[in-house]
């Protein structure tokens, strides 16, 4: 298994968490100055389609004005041509935006104009409408062929003594809303701002071909004049331009926005035109007496308006990498601190799993790695001593098992001894047969220490094998320290395993002296039996005082074993 360094595992994830947090922060402040600075904008094209609509409101008014203080001038009223004409053509001078003032009278005969030759106006819409209204109005705009210019007429009903007499209209020419648009307009940044009629016809645009082809975003119509086979203008039998109205075509929102703005709201948006994206405003033109609302609207091209933000955006990315890289640097740093003293604890458990327990690791720290550096040097120092204890339990048994085996091998002959004495005493008397009766009890006794002890030497080589299975546990545990505080549990049971066996060793030595107590016991009896025969107990005598002398030297090896033990 590929094992990964608590560095690698500590600074990813803190490295992520920096990134997160930068780029979170980043997005949070991106957010909030592109939402701010989009409010300006909109505040901005607000504020400029309100401004130009008053403008434009002021120049109505004022022709408004003009014409109504006309048509109740008492010369005026009183229909006589020679009178009418010099005050209108002194009117249409000083007052460069009008282009031509005219009065029609009841039947829609001209009485009187500021200029050209009196006519019959009687089958005009506009004629046909003051006088069946009654009420005065600006009409829809339309282009001038004599002028070449956009121009709407105002059309004020005339009374004298409460008897309308007459109509008093007005030509204005609408080249100052061209100039106005043009001048709060920057269409190399595509920032424009245009007017439009009532009837969603063009007024004033920086496009002068949408006013000069009468633009009709209600109708989505334009009209244009027809060419003859030369280029020129097709003209109908009275003189007047052929023209013929072809389809334009709109986004779905830019419609809903001329809809908005025909209805007379004042609002903004977003709309798609012709792959382009705009911030859009618009706000209607209050007129006087009946006449449709006139509106305004103002668009800003997205992408040029919002150039600063982009580039800010840009800055924003450079310093936001910018702190990411100098995060991921300090963060490396504090991650290294952190987890140099746990490599250099790693380091110190690997060398003692090793078998190197001189070890020690600094107790600087006043953290959990000085807690673990104090537990790890106590941890080491136990399991030296215990090893070294160990060492000396083992040789003791090694020791202790070459006397049991020799303490065997004399049993062994005492046993063979007892036996050859036994064949040459077949023909004693009755207490030569009790003596080997007490021989018979005596050799079962032989043969059971025997037994006794190849039990104590396959316990002593259990031992020893326990032992040394002990030294490989502890190796193991060793290993097993990387795990920290769950590889020193483990250590410690490992420990405490160790001094059972040690225990168990006691134990054996015990029975040793047991064993001991009882071949001495065994001895004294076959002295006494001994005595008993007689002349025939010599030779039993002899064997039973080499018993006690074996039994005498494993009491004195016990003790030895004892005393040693006792020492370590």
């Amino acid at each position: 298994m590929k094992k990964t360094s608590i560095f690698k595992q500590l600074l990813l994830p803190m490295i992520l968490i920096v990134c997160v947090l930068a780029l979170c922060l980043t997005g949070i402040v991106v957010t909030i100055f592109v939402k701010s600075y989009e409010r300006q904008i909109y505040g901005r094209s607000q504020d400029k389609s309100q401004l130009v609509s008053g403008e434009i409101a002021m120049f109505l008014d004022g022709a408004y004005g003009i014409t109504e203080e006309l048509s109740v001038n008492p010369s005026i009223l009183t229909m006589e041509t020679d009178i009418q004409t010099p005050i209108l053509e002194d009117c249409v001078r000083r007052n460069s935006y009008l282009e031509l003032l005219y009065i029609q009278g009841t039947d829609g005969m001209q009485t009187g104009r500021s200029s050209g030759e009196l006519a019959d106006r009687s089958g005009r819409w506009w004629f046909q409408q003051t006088v069946e209204e009654q009420k005065p109005f600006i009409s829809k705009s339309y282009y001038s062929v004599n002028t070449g210019m956009p121009c709407a007429s105002i059309f004020f009903p005339m009374y004298r003594e409460n008897m309308f007499t007459g109509i008093f209209a007005v030509d204005l020419k609408l080249d100052y809303l061209q100039s106005l648009t043009e001048e709060f307009s920057d269409t190399e940044h595509g920032e424009y701002s245009f007017v439009i009629d009532g009837e969603g016809v063009v007024v004033a645009h920086p496009d002068s071909t949408q006013t000069k082809e009468l633009y009709n975003y209600k109708q989505m119509t334009k009209t244009v004049s027809g060419k003859d086979k030369n280029g020129q203008p097709m003209v109908d039998p009275e003189g007047n331009i052929v023209t013929e109205e072809q389809a334009i075509t709109i986004s779905e929102d830019y419609q809903k926005i001329i809809t908005e703005v025909m209805a007379g709201n004042t609002g903004s948006g977003k709309i798609t035109n012709e792959g382009e994206d705009y911030i859009v405003s618009y706000a209607s033109v209050p007129l006087k007496g009946a006449s449709d609302t006139w509106s305004v609207i103002t668009l800003y091209k997205e992408k040029s308006v919002m150039a600063p933000v982009y580039r800010m955006i840009a800055v924003a990315a450079a310093v936001a990498l910018f702190i990411i890289a100098a995060a991921i640097l300090v963060t490396a740093l504090l991650a290294r601190r952190l987890t140099s003293p746990i490599v250099s604890v790693t380091e110190l458990i690997q060398n003692a799993s090793d078998g190197d327990f001189t070890v020690q690791a600094e107790e600087n720290n006043k953290n959990e790695i000085g807690v673990l550096s104090k537990i790890f040097n106590k941890m080491t120092e136990k399991i030296s001593g215990i090893l070294r204890k160990n060492a000396v339990i083992a040789g003791e048994v090694v020791e202790s098992a070459g006397h049991l085996k020799q303490i065997e091998t004399d049993i062994e002959k005492t046993s063979q001894a007892v036996r050859e004495i036994l064949d040459g005493s077949q023909a004693q008397d009755e207490d030569v047969k009790e003596v080997l009766i007490q021989e018979e009890l005596l050799g079962a006794n032989f043969e059971h220490l025997r037994e006794k002890s190849r039990l104590l030497l396959e316990n002593a080589h259990n031992t020893i094998v326990s032992s040394e299975k002990g030294i490989e546990d502890v190796a193991k545990l060793q290993k097993q320290n990387r795990e920290a505080s769950r590889g020193m549990a483990d250590a410690y049971d490992k420990i405490m395993a160790l001094e059972d066996q040690s225990q168990k060793i006691s134990g054996i030595l015990n029975t040793i002296n047991h064993i001991s107590s009882q071949t001495e016991l065994l001895a004294l009896n076959a002295s006494v039996e001994a005595a008993r025969a007689g002349e025939h107990g010599k030779g039993f005598s002899v064997v039973a005082e080499s018993i006690g002398r074996l039994a005498a030297d494993s009491s004195e090896d016990l003790r030895q074993i004892r005393r040693q033990q006792l020492m370590t």
